[in-house]
């Protein structure tokens, strides 16, 4: 058997699936792929704001079937352990947090050199136990698989404890195991408490007072098994656990990620019991815009691509605040709210549909109901050239092909102003 200690921040993860590329280059900091699209001839050039991370190695997706309970929804994430994070999971946007059901700090990893399978022959194991489901025998059998490994890291688990002060007459712990697909959070309980029984000369069977509530429990043990051989776990104060860091998930997330819609055809709150303010984003779309206005990383890149040599936040500020502002389709308003708010610039939302009444009536907002290429459209944008952001959250599978529409629509102002 061999144990060591991560030497930097490792999480075990339940992340809704649609998400795990996306949180877990997060939390490794690996960008998602920026690109800027010049000229035919030339090639597209990426922007990368990290050095590049080996992620099949620091992100490991655990191998189990969906994960079962009395929540429906909990079917749909996959159980991650990630290694060598740059932040906490606390640390991501509420719109990531909110698609992340559970993490667990996790500081040392075991490893086993063989486990133990149960004796298939003995008929002891299936004698008075009629079985109507061949499938019931191959989960004992899986479970059986996973002893080695569970009762060594109850060992190293207890000898953490005891050596960092652990009472065992007034504290309670809380068992978080994954995959639940092994009876894992069980095994692991009753190994825990026969290492204490034996270590204390106990004559109770269950000498660790064990809860689940946040508001009992004085720590919690974290583990995850990634295989029959392998295992990662840790030990955390409750504050660590829940208030630094599961209370910032899931629900708790969703309540961050303000969002009152509008009708799309007055463009009036659906919520009329109360004056809304102007400021409460009317999407969630909002929330993508704002995080990359955010990355100064990322606009740091983008200004030296435009030649601007100033330093730190000057640099930012004659990329983004020289001109107007351009929201591409814009409606209902979510990105316009950004462009108007968070960079102070004045923006023209363009699109023919009805913008939500809060986002027109802010002070420096003109809306354009026009098609981009229409007269219309390039009448009303050659009013407020210069622009320093032009934004568009179309989804079309040729981002190229709507940067060249963007462009050609341009080329139109810069014709009529020549005239």
């Amino acid at each position: 058997n061999t144990m060591s200690s991560m030497n930097e921040p490792c999480y075990g993860i339940l992340c809704h699936r649609q998400y795990v590329d996306r949180v877990s280059n997060a939390l490794l900091g690996v960008d998602d792929e920026w690109r800027t699209i010049g000229d035919e001839e030339e090639e597209e050039v990426t922007l990368s704001t990290t050095p590049e991370v080996d992620q099949s190695s620091k992100c490991l997706l655990v191998p189990t079937s969906m994960e079962k309970g009395p929540r429906k929804s909990r079917t749909g994430y996959s159980l991650l352990v990630i290694q060598s994070c740059i932040m906490s999971p606390a640390q991501l946007p509420p719109t990531a947090r909110r698609q992340l059901s559970w993490a667990g700090q996790l500081s040392h990893k075991t490893e086993t050199i063989c486990c133990v399978v149960a004796d298939q022959t003995n008929e002891n194991n299936i004698t008075g136990k009629k079985r109507t489901r061949s499938n019931e025998l191959e989960e004992d059998e899986q479970n059986d698989s996973y002893l080695s490994i569970i009762n060594t890291i109850a060992a190293e688990i207890w000898k953490e404890l005891t050596s960092n002060g652990f009472d065992i007459d007034k504290e309670v712990l809380r068992i978080d195991a994954h995959p639940k697909t092994i009876n894992s959070n069980s095994e692991v309980c009753l190994a825990l408490q026969r290492c204490a029984k034996a270590e204390m000369s106990c004559i109770s069977d269950s000498p660790i007072k064990l809860a689940l509530s946040a508001s009992v429990v004085t720590a919690v043990v974290s583990v995850v098994f990634t295989s029959q051989k392998v295992a990662f776990w840790g030990i955390a104060r409750n504050k660590q656990h829940f208030e630094q860091l599961n209370q910032r998930l899931n629900d708790y997330a969703t309540k961050e990620v303000a969002v009152e819609a509008t009708d799309c055809k007055s463009g009036l709150n659906k919520s009329s019991s109360y004056q809304l303010s102007a400021d409460i984003p009317v999407s969630r779309a909002y929330y993508k815009l704002a995080q990359v206005f955010e990355d100064e990383h990322l606009l740091h890149k983008i200004a030296n691509l435009r030649g601007i040599n100033a330093s730190g936040k000057d640099s930012i500020h004659l990329l983004l605040n020289h001109g107007s502002g351009l929201d591409v389709g814009a409606s209902p308003g979510g990105w316009t709210q950004v462009l108007c708010n968070q960079l102070c610039i004045p923006t023209v939302a363009l699109d023919p549909a009805v913008l939500a009444k809060r986002v027109d009536s802010l002070e420096g907002v003109t809306h354009i109901r026009a098609e981009l290429n229409s007269k219309e459209a390039i009448a009303g944008i050659a009013q407020h050239v210069p622009y320093s952001a032009i934004v568009c959250d179309a989804c079309l599978s040729n981002p190229k092909a709507l940067i060249e529409k963007i462009h050609e629509a341009l080329e139109s102002v810069k014709n009529s102003l020549a005239e």
